[in-house]
């Protein structure tokens, strides 16, 4: 089993970017204010992930009511974050299963046609339609 993290923060680089920064002892946090960067972090519980640690750094307020902190300290949550904007989708492309299926014939529509957003959504509002259906059924 790993090192537990027990120090998290943020350390400001000299270009004034910010970086999370976790630690699983002193000595780390002691290199990397050798290397020229503002520090801040305190010693928290112990955690396995750099999700969790983001998450106890919120629980104790580290931010102090800074609201940029905040969200850095957010923007770091990556499984269940609610604040997290979701990506947008693009275009959806349906690909054939292997490079030595037979051609189709001239009029027919290429399987690796691309599908536009309202397509996909057309089709996954369908699904849904059906499964909802299926499941109020039972």
């Amino acid at each position: 089993m790993k090192d537990s993290i027990v120090f998290a923060g943020y350390s400001r680089l000299a270009t004034g970017a910010m970086k999370f920064r976790t630690a699983t002892n002193i000595a780390r946090v002691r290199q990397l204010e050798k290397f020229g960067e503002e520090v801040y972090m305190i010693q928290i519980a112990p955690v396995q992930t750099k999700t969790a640690a983001a998450k106890e750094l919120l629980r104790l307020d580290h931010a102090r009511g800074v609201v940029e902190l905040e969200r850095f300290y957010t923007a770091q949550v990556r499984d269940e974050n609610p604040f997290k904007q979701p990506k947008k989708s693009g275009t959806v492309r349906v690909k054939s299963a292997s490079k030595s299926a037979p051609k189709q014939a001239v009029n027919s529509p290429a399987e690796d046609a691309p599908m536009t957003a309202a397509e996909a959504r057309k089709i996954r509002a369908e699904f849904n339609r059906k499964l909802k259906a299926a499941y109020e059924a039972n």
